[in-house]
């Protein structure tokens, strides 16, 4: 992820506003709330990787 990010300046908003999009999607997909929660926390735990590298 650090390579693939490095450079792109990405804020800690935009980060957000992703796993915010990420969220409405498995909602509207009627993912149940265990695996929503399980994606979430697996992309907000690349976030040191992603925001402002």
């Amino acid at each position: 992820m650090l390579a693939a990010h490095k450079g792109m300046n990405i804020s800690p908003d935009e980060f957000m506003a992703v796993l915010d999009d990420a969220l409405a999607a498995l909602q509207k997909n009627n993912i149940d709330q265990r695996e929503q929660e399980e994606v979430l926390y697996t992309l907000y735990s690349m976030r040191s990787d992603i925001v402002q590298v």
